[in-house]
């Protein structure tokens, strides 16, 4: 065997595990693709009495955007009882002052006042507080930045059959300027739509993989069953994939997505480039919490991104044809164009498709590294510093220029004002 065989060796063999993995990942990416079109067989409930709601919201600092939100949920033409419940979480603007003004607007608002640190994720905490403050049949959870159509809580509760205990709806971002709105911006909306419809299509072969916590409704006999946000109360993010999966694993439910138009909710998106790479960070964060075929799962989209980043120089190096390297790239985007574009069909939202091509480039690099550097480097998130794993070697907290809260627990208080 001469030099240059011996020199060919390594790449070729990387070449063909990339092949093997491209045949996987195509597979994948069709069978979300039919999953996608499997949900618009909607099954519909036929609820003589429409079921008492409680929209729980937690909110921290929004003052600025409460009433912009509020104003839009209130329009709801739900034919059934609901109601609001704002968790403010120890706000330090003028959220209570706002909030007490529009609970004298709104006679189906309430709030409540959280004055403590918890012990456990801020935000699932507050959530928690919110659910236990109402006896509401059926809970819808939502973030404090959103907008909505007038029949989104009839939309969602609609899917909710005898079988269906959690029923999870598209969340985009938008801004109204639109067509001002910065490439970097669409790109990244591009990427968390399709976020979201991968968790449908799962759903749709009725496989629980995530769902957004922004756009959720849920029997409370469901949360119930499984004690809330049980062992992963303590885990940052989540409130959303990790409940998701709890629910599949520990009951007999089904979960419906919603592919409705009314059910659509918008949520307003990270300002500017650093606010989306903590964003993406504290996403990532909770990762090695996922059940064992998503953490299988991702462990080979990553594997997988990072070998295609260096297909071409394997391609190079490689004794074999550089048809197959093109042959790779070219079986990755039509897989990926399939199920975009089934997904930007049946929710109705293809205005983002023209970026499909940058994309497609930039996911590539960014999913990988988000997904790892997540399980290791701190975030901020509404002020405070986190992590999920101690800081890699020579990096300190004092760089972060606060304390970055890991593991913390403090002595057990009073949550509620």
């Amino acid at each position: 065997m001469d030099g240059k065989t011996v020199f060919s060796t390594f790449p070729n063999a990387i070449l063909s595990i990339l092949c093997f993995l491209t045949v996987v990942f195509g597979i994948a990416m069709l069978w979300f693709a039919v999953g996608i079109a499997r949900l618009t067989k909607k099954r519909v409930a036929n609820h003589s009495k429409w079921p008492t709601v409680s929209v729980v919201m937690p909110a921290r600092n929004e003052a600025g955007i409460l009433p912009w939100t509020i104003s839009s949920l209130m329009k709801q033409d739900y034919p059934g009882n609901w109601e609001l419940i704002v968790v403010d979480d120890r706000s330090e603007d003028e959220t209570p002052a706002v909030l007490a003004k529009l609970c004298a607007q709104y006679g189906n608002l309430r709030a409540i006042r959280v004055v403590k640190e918890p012990e456990t994720s801020p935000k699932k905490a507050a959530l928690a507080i919110g659910i236990s403050a109402t006896e509401s049949d059926i809970v819808f959870t939502t973030d404090a930045d959103c907008q909505y159509h007038s029949g989104w809580i009839r939309s969602m509760v609609s899917y909710l059959t005898d079988d269906v205990g959690v029923v999870a709806g598209l969340t985009i971002f938008d801004l109204p300027n639109y067509k001002s709105v910065p490439v970097w911006q669409k790109v990244q909306w591009l990427d968390f739509f399709v976020q979201n419809f991968l968790a449908a299509g799962a759903l749709g072969w009725n496989h629980a993989a995530s769902c957004n916590g922004s756009n959720l409704c849920f029997r409370r006999q469901v949360y119930d069953e499984i004690a809330g946000y049980g062992e992963s109360a303590a885990i940052v993010s989540g409130d959303d994939v990790l409940f998701a999966q709890r629910v599949a694993s520990m009951t007999s439910w089904r979960m419906a997505f919603s592919t409705a138009t009314e059910s659509i909710v918008r949520s307003v998106p990270v300002q500017s480039l650093s606010e989306l790479i903590h964003q993406r960070l504290r996403w990532a964060s909770k990762g090695l919490k996922y059940r064992g075929s998503m953490l299988v799962f991702l462990f080979l989209v990553y594997t997988y991104y990072s070998a295609l980043i260096f297909l071409p120089l394997v391609t190079f190096y490689s004794s074999l044809p550089y048809l197959l390297g093109a042959l790779i790239v070219a079986t990755k985007l039509l897989c990926d164009s399939i199920t975009v574009y089934v997904g930007a069909k049946v929710f109705n939202q293809t205005r983002l498709l023209p970026y499909f091509w940058i994309y497609e480039i930039v996911h590539i690099v960014a999913t990988p590294f988000f997904g790892f550097c997540g399980l290791l480097f701190p975030y901020n998130w509404k002020g405070d510093w986190y992590r999920t794993a101690k800081l890699p070697l020579g990096v300190s907290d004092k760089w972060l220029g606060g304390t970055v809260k890991f593991g913390k627990r403090q002595k057990k208080r009073s949550l509620v004002e």
